[in-house]
């Protein structure tokens, strides 16, 4: 009996160490486990090659381009231009010269050559030209321009001249008193600035008319000359 007694004792302290040996086995096969998990997922200081990764991502994203495609600090091009015209610009244009009474030219310009006056019966160029019409017929601005002075002549008559935006200095002769525009005024193409009448003694027997004379770089020129439209 004696025997068995130990023999069975002897068994139960094998089996136990067994099972604490077994126990300890998979204690350490889970910490191994775990160990092994977490170099995988959590980098650590004393990888290089994980810190080299790191470092090139870093400055990888320091150097992209931005979104816009614009690489700052980059000088733009001195001789690029734009182009583009503003809408609704004004665009300037020199009017052309209407004729400022519809009708026959009577005595024409003399070009500096000398002709008779019918009136006054002498020979003198005729720095101008007559257009025949009637008494009291509208005198219409060539051009745009500025009323540069009026006067009162004892020959010509009252005559009003026009400096115009197209470089040409007109006088308008023999007109009547009553005018329609002022010294220092503006006019438009077209604008009535008085009527014919008989003031101009100089050319009193000759038929109704007015008396055009224009000047360019303070030069006579045929009036006519001029005529645009």
């Amino acid at each position: 009996m004696k025997n068995r007694r130990q023999t069975d004792n002897r068994k139960t302290k094998w089996l136990a160490a067994l099972t604490a040996a077994g126990s300890m086995a998979v204690c350490a096969a889970v910490i191994a486990a775990y160990s092994i998990a977490m170099k995988n997922l959590v980098p650590t200081n004393n990888d290089p090659n994980i810190l080299g990764v790191a470092s090139q991502s870093s400055q990888s994203s320091k150097n992209d381009v931005p979104v816009q495609n614009v690489v700052p600090n980059v000088p733009k091009d001195d001789n690029s231009t734009d182009n583009t015209e503003p809408a609704n610009k004004p665009i300037n244009t020199v009017k052309g010269n209407i004729m400022p009474v519809e009708g026959d030219i009577d005595i024409a310009f003399s070009n500096g050559e000398l002709v008779k006056s019918p009136t006054l019966g002498v020979w003198k160029t005729h720095d101008g030209c007559d257009i025949l019409c009637d008494l009291g017929t509208d005198v219409k601005s060539m051009s745009d321009g500025v009323v540069k002075e009026i006067r009162d002549d004892a020959l010509m008559g009252i005559y009003v001249i026009i400096e115009q935006e197209n470089g040409l200095e007109v006088h308008y002769c023999g007109l009547a008193k009553e005018l329609s525009v002022k010294a220092g005024a503006k006019v438009a193409q077209g604008e009535i600035i008085g009527k014919t009448s008989d003031t101009n003694q100089s050319e009193i027997l000759q038929q109704p008319h007015l008396h055009l004379g224009v000047k360019k770089n303070g030069e006579w020129v045929d009036p006519i000359s001029v005529i645009t439209e």
